[in-house]
């Protein structure tokens, strides 16, 4: 492993340097990729929204809980705030375009379900509907609402209390084979990927370590 030299390090105060909108781009560009929750809700007065959010990751396994970050103060926390429930929907590369659409600045009470032509399947124990075709979606009962920052950012933490898993999914073990999954991520900018080339490697374990490379026991 070759080290960069400090010298050909930039070194970057984000507060002191940087305005938000390069904030934003810098962050994003360096935490990538980025898995993406294509979350569904519904409002108080029964209108559905769809709306991809990037800022996505696991929280707890028990109870098994999913959170994602709203920047702003959009149609998903509202109805979420509203109804505490939720679904996120897995993008995978069939519904790159689709999921691109519902990410339109439409404003409040636009169904974008019905805007992008996305199916809608009913869900079992959560009042908003779900994405028909994806490959999985996830329910979820809000748990919390955390405000973040100096702006309008709230992360929201939700426990998934039923979960949609397409058959074709499962490989000989009963577990999920990410090739069929197929799932996109997000990048910097405007930029996407998908989860096509991988490699493994086994977790090291402390036990073994007389016998793993550069051990001096």
């Amino acid at each position: 492993m070759t080290s960069v030299p400090h010298s050909e390090m930039r070194v970057i105060h984000p507060a002191e340097e940087l305005d938000r909108g390069a904030t934003y781009q810098l962050l994003n560009a360096l935490v990538s990729p980025r898995p993406i929750a294509w979350v569904s809700t519904v409002s108080s007065a029964g209108v559905a929204n769809l709306a991809p959010h990037s800022y996505f990751t696991i929280a707890s396994v028990v109870p098994p809980t999913i959170a994602f970050t709203s920047i702003g103060t959009k149609d998903t926390l509202r109805n979420i705030a509203e109804t505490s429930s939720f679904v996120v929907n897995i993008v995978d590369h069939a519904h790159a375009e689709a999921m691109n659409v519902t990410a339109i600045n439409a404003p409040y009470g636009v169904d974008e379900f019905a805007f992008a032509g996305v199916p809608t399947a009913p869900s079992t124990t959560v009042a908003a509907p779900r994405v028909a075709d994806a490959p999985a979606a996830l329910e979820c009962v809000l748990d919390r609402i955390i405000p973040v920052g100096d702006e309008p950012a709230h992360l929201i933490l939700g426990v998934v209390t039923c979960v949609h898993v397409a058959q074709r999914l499962h490989d000989e073990r009963d577990r999920i084979d990410p090739d069929a999954l197929d799932a996109i991520a997000r990048m910097g900018g405007s930029g996407y990927c998908t989860t096509r080339d991988r490699f493994s490697m086994r977790r090291p374990s402390w036990d073994e370590r007389e016998t793993s490379p550069g051990s001096t026991t």
